[in-house]
Parts: C-alpha cells; structure tokens; sequence
C-alpha cells in the first residue's frame, strides 16, 4: 500500500499521504498494539526468516532453546510487555539428515542449522503391543515427540523432522523392515550446518517493509553494532518516505564503520553487525529512534546490559497506549540501574536525547519516556521528543491510513457527501481520542478540513489537534503558617 508524506499533489499511487507538523509554537485506537520485529542469529536452529511468537509459543521446536535461556534473553525481556514477535531468524545453511539400513525412512532435519545435528530418532518395537513400533524424536537430552506407528506411512513429520519412505519399502509399506527390529534403533542426524548471517541483510529489509508492526529493535545485538543504525536508519526512512508510523529502539553507542559481521553480546560469534572503529556518540536526532543509555540489575544477581534491557523498552513501547506514558515505569524484578546515574549525568542523558534507568527505593524506573529528537523546527518542536505526545499523532496518522485504505480507495465517490463521510469518521475517532484524553480541546465543526484536492481523485485533509502529555514535574511551595 503506497503512501507517505507530501508537498505537491502529484501523487500517481492511491494511497493516504499524511503530513504530522506542529503548529508553530506557535475506534479508541483501532491499530494493533504490542508488536515488536526483531532479530536473533547463531541459534542455528529455526525456520530461516521471520518467525511470529508469542509468550505461549513452543520455543524449543521454534529456536532449539527453552526461553529462560540465556541466548533468548532479549526475546524474552520484549515479551514481558510485547504480546507479539516478529523474528527474523538468521538461520541460512544446510539441513542436517539421518538414515538407517534397517529402518524404512529417511529423514531431514526440520530447519536448517548446525543445531540439528543434536536430532536423534529411536525406533523399537512397542513391548506391550505387538506390530506397534515407537517413534522417539531426541534434541540433545531431551524426548520432545512420541510417536506410535504400525507401518512406514503412520509416521508423519513433526517439528523436528521430515520423514520419507525408501523406495525399497514402498511396495510393503515398510512392514517387512519394521517386522525385523527386534531391539531399539537410534540414529544421529549429520551435516547440518550455519552461514554467515550478513549475507542476509537484503531479506531482513524486505521482510520489515513487508510486516506490520509497532517497534523495531535489534535487542541483545553488541552496542557498538552496526545492525542498530541499520534498523534506525530503516525506521526513518520508512516513518520519512512511506508514512509509517514505527519507532526503533537502539542501545546508546558509539557509532561504527557500517554494517560487518562480527559478536553479538549474547549469540557468540558470527553475530551480525559487529561494531567498526569506535568514534562519537551515534546522533540519531529523531523522533523515530528511542536510544537506551544503560541496564539493571535484577533480583537475582543477573545484570542486563543497555542492549539486553532496551528489549524492555521495545515491547513496553509497542504495548503502550495512546494516553500512556512510559516515564516512572517500573522494570519487573529489577532491582538497581546498572550503572546508576547521578542527577548531572541524568540531565546531560535527557538533554541529548538519551532514554536511562533509574534506581528508585529498591526499584528501577524509566527516567522519562523521550525519543532521540533533540533539533527542534517549526514543523517538529520539542513536543515531538515526548513519546507519549508522539503516539497520539502517529496514532492519527496509522488510523488514518488504515482507515482511507479499508473503507474509502475505490469505494466512496469524491463529492461533498463522500468527503463528509470521511470527516465524520475521523472526527468519531478524535471525539474518542478525547474521551480518554489523548488530546483535548478537540472542536470538530473547526477543528477538522476536509476538501477536493487537485485531481478528481484526489482529497486534502487537515486536522489540527492538541496532544496531551502526563503529569512529570511538580514545583511545589510549601509555606509554614
């Protein structure tokens, strides 16, 4: 679906082009929330490109690892909040296979990946039913499916494997060959193996251009990665030239030669987007790039990096609503702000844009919920560093789009009663963004334009709007009578 900003109306795709400025300073959301795309790669087990989980996925036939554990860390912080991943699973490479001369089947590995030579399969005759066979799938240690089988074409693929008959065994549909075992049979599947995730670059873009969803983010990623101004750079031009409305989230760094291939602070080698020569401070400057200053400590003694603990802030963003604001947000189970920054240092964080934790009474809070954003024009003033002020507009501007492109391209003609249409629709959804107090002062008899652009086909639309913003900052005198 075409879209974007605009200056001139010359567009040539039907689409909605939407322009959010200020104003000098001179369905409540309908949108689906809580969606987070991210990346993993060194797992070396999975379907290769964007997987969609969930907190109630099966992770271990997903990536080949429970989620506690430590190269999930990430995913697991963005699910805390985020209700749903995508994931782009670095997973390129050969598929591992296993045989065996007295069993009726080859099989092949499920995903690609070096971690599938940890697959095992046990085949043995069923002791307490005769012409039964059972069918065990082994990863490492661990049974993680039971099958039970009376002939070759009973057993069917499952998470970890894809069996297929021999041709030897077609005819009798293997009962011959399974007739003969009279104890257990285990293989071991081979040659399974990894490549290099940065080969890969040009389908992670597509598959973000392709996806919809709230927040990017490369979480878990080395900070000095190239990977993180990759995404960043991909959020602005994507909010920039294609009017969608998303966010990155990207740990504080110092910037890099570009995007190489080199160690992810959690996957091991071979990660994607290794830094390059280290040299100022990344100045993303945009409202469309969160950056993370710094981690916590959790009840366990377990400390989070500014990467790992920045998968926080990508789901709790994702989730969070239209008249939500992110700033005192406490991090579950986290106990102290690693490193911890004093009130000069909390102000130069702020003052540069840079998001940070902070320890409050045995707690860890988000200081205050900005983005990047820190040159501020006419058109872009200091409102829009505030992301909840932020999320209300790009709100607009997402139903907006979704809306024009359900319910009005190609179906309502552009006359005085179709552009009526439209703007009681968006003034029903304004009315609803004040009921909950997103915004306020909302007039819709003056507050809303629409008209007959250029074109016959085309229609110009004006909302002015007064975002609202939570309470932060109490001066208070307290005088003694």
């Amino acid at each position: 679906m075409a879209g974007g900003i605009w200056d001139k109306q010359n567009k040539v795709l039907p689409g909605a082009y939407i322009n959010v400025v200020s104003k000098g300073q001179p369905i409540v959301n309908e949108t689906e929330k809580g969606v987070v795309f991210t990346i993993m790669q060194n797992l070396k087990w999975g379907k290769n490109g964007v997987i969609e989980v969930d907190a109630r996925s099966n992770f271990i036939s997903l990536f080949g690892l429970p989620i506690g554990s430590p190269e999930l860390t990430a995913l697991r912080n963005i699910l805390i909040k985020a209700k749903k991943v995508y994931v782009f699973n670095f997973n390129g490479g050969d598929k591992s296979h296993a045989q065996s001369d007295v069993l009726p089947w080859t099989f092949e590995a499920a995903c690609s990946g070096s971690r599938g030579n940890d697959l095992k399969v046990s085949v043995m005759p069923d002791p307490s039913n005769v012409g039964k066979y059972i069918v065990q799938t082994f990863f490492g240690s661990d049974v993680v499916d039971k099958q039970v089988v009376t002939s070759a074409s009973g057993l069917i693929a499952n998470d970890y494997f894809v069996p297929t008959i021999i041709d030897s065994a077609k005819d009798d549909d293997g009962m011959e060959m399974l007739g003969a075992l009279t104890t257990p049979v285990l293989i071991s599947f081979t040659n399974g193996t990894d490549v290099d995730a940065g080969s890969q670059v040009d389908a992670l873009i597509e598959a973000i251009e392709t996806h919809e969803f709230n927040v990017l983010t490369a979480a878990g990623q080395d900070a000095s990665a190239g990977i993180h101004q990759l995404l960043a750079q991909t959020v602005i031009r994507l909010r920039d030239e294609h009017g969608r409305k998303i966010q990155a989230v990207v740990p504080e760094a110092t910037a890099t030669n570009g995007f190489t291939v080199g160690q992810s602070e959690v996957g091991g080698p071979d990660a994607i987007g290794a830094s390059g020569d280290a040299g100022a401070a990344v100045p993303y400057d945009h409202e469309g790039v969160i950056v993370v200053a710094n981690g916590v400590k959790l009840k366990d003694g377990t400390v989070l990096s500014a990467t790992l603990a920045s998968a926080f802030i990508a789901g709790a963003t994702s989730a969070a609503e239209v008249n939500q604001s992110l700033t005192y947000m406490e991090f579950p189970e986290a106990v102290d702000a690693v490193p911890r920054y004093n009130e000069e240092a909390q102000i130069a964080k702020v003052n540069a844009g840079v998001m940070c934790f902070i320890s409050s009474r045995d707690s860890v809070k988000i200081l205050t919920d900005i983005n990047s954003l820190v040159t501020f024009t006419e058109e872009k003033s200091k409102e829009f560093s505030k992301n909840r002020v932020l999320r209300v507009l790009d709100d607009i501007a997402n139903d907006t789009r979704e809306t024009w492109e359900d319910n009005f391209i190609g179906k309502i003609t552009n006359n005085a009663t179709g552009r009526d249409l439209f703007k009681a629709n968006r003034a029903d959804y304004l009315s609803r963004l004040q009921a909950i107090e997103a915004i306020t002062n909302f007039d819709p008899s003056s507050d809303i334009s629409v008209e007959e652009g250029e074109t016959k086909d085309s229609v110009v639309a004006t909302i002015v709007v007064q975002p609202t913003d939570a309470m932060e900052k109490l001066y208070m005198t307290v005088v003694m009578n």
